[in-house]
């Protein structure tokens, strides 16, 4: 925990320390993109499906990134990111409502090296470090209570990370944008809160992920 923090702060004190020295117009990019995650949390699984639920098998998500050109070869700024997920009871029975329900929220600051850059077509490659608070419902016959992991203070619960690539079709400002990558997303220490077990200590939602949206490129802004 403390690890990532360092890193946190580090990239943050870097990012804010160049956004003020940079007191010029600037183009903006922004991406809106929705997409999905395939994740296998062994340890959460083995205990959803003793409780006769299904397996976790992926995790949808829906985001908004902002960034703006801090070197001519590097694009710098941040992604919130909203991660939910669902598991029903196995087998299903219309009488009654168990389930888990994964809700978390993530922020990351980012940067991105594009390297191919035409009129229609835009290429890049990305990393990214934040964290996660998250909360983990689960409903079953005989359990009903809720996981949670969140910083205190504004902090975040859990780190989190993500590298892929990006490639973008269109024309002026507007594109479509496909990414892919990998995410390390791994939630820990949990506050438990009703009736929930002992049995899911840890929630890896780390995995591939594939994502489609909409890139609006050379905004009008400014860093002050």
């Amino acid at each position: 925990m403390l690890n990532y923090r360092v890193y946190l702060l580090s990239f943050l004190s870097l990012f804010t320390y160049s956004s003020l020295s940079l007191a010029r117009d600037l183009p903006i990019q922004a991406r809106l993109f929705a997409g999905m995650t395939g994740v296998s949390p062994g340890n959460a699984n083995d205990g959803l499906e003793a409780l006769g639920l299904k397996k976790m098998e992926n995790v949808s998500k829906l985001g908004l990134e902002i960034t703006y050109p801090l070197l001519s070869y590097l694009d710098v700024g941040a992604r919130y990111t909203k991660i939910l997920g669902d598991t029903e009871e196995n087998p299903a029975n219309p009488s009654t409502d168990y389930s888990s329900k994964l809700d978390q929220d993530s922020v990351m600051l980012i940067a991105r090296v594009p390297f191919m850059k035409s009129e229609i077509f835009r290429l890049d490659a990305f990393a990214g470090i934040g964290g996660t608070n998250t909360s983990f419902k689960i409903t079953s016959a005989s359990q009903n209570g809720e996981l949670t992991s969140r910083g205190p203070d504004g902090w975040f619960g859990s780190p989190y990370a993500a590298a892929g690539v990006s490639a973008a079709i269109g024309y002026k400002q507007f594109y479509l944008v496909f990414e892919g990558g990998y995410e390390s997303n791994k939630v820990s220490s949990f506050k438990r809160s009703g009736s929930v077990s002992n049995s899911i200590d840890t929630l890896d939602l780390s995995g591939s992920y594939f994502t489609v949206g909409l890139m609006f490129d050379g905004i009008p802004g400014s860093v002050k």
